[in-house]
């Protein structure tokens, strides 16, 4: 998923999240969160909620130096569609649900307690497999 966040008063914010199946059961999972010209990188996502048929994405992650990030993403709607990819050793393909017009809620807890909340209604993108 990717999300980019507007923020009248302040420069905008983009969250970047993957969990990726490889093969032998590994699972690679990574989230960026450029914030205030900083990047912050999680390394931990733990899923709340996955819905693949109604393409919903809740997750937690934190990282090491106090920061929480908890992200709500909403792929439903007319943009939703489905597309077939072609695997890379050419052994047939599968499908994807993909809306490129997606909702997303983030919220970031500091090590002192302050919460702040980032959403934008139409500016992420959530793709996922294994839907059907």
């Amino acid at each position: 998923m990717h999300a980019f966040f507007l923020r009248p008063e302040s420069p905008g914010s983009t969250l970047e999240a993957l969990v990726y199946e490889m093969p032998f059961g590994l699972v690679f999972r990574k989230a960026v969160l450029w914030h205030q010209r900083k990047p912050h990188v999680f390394r931990n996502i733990r899923e709340i909620s996955k819905d693949r048929e109604n393409l919903k994405w809740n997750f937690r992650c934190d990282t090491g130096n106090g920061l929480e990030l908890e992200a709500a993403v909403d792929g439903q709607g007319r943009s939703l569609h489905h597309v077939s990819y072609q695997k890379t050793d050419c052994s047939g393909s599968f499908d994807v649900a993909n809306n490129s017009i997606a909702r997303a809620t983030v919220s970031i807890r500091r090590r002192d307690g302050l919460v702040e909340q980032l959403e934008t209604t139409n500016g992420a993108v959530l793709e996922m497999t294994g839907y059907r």
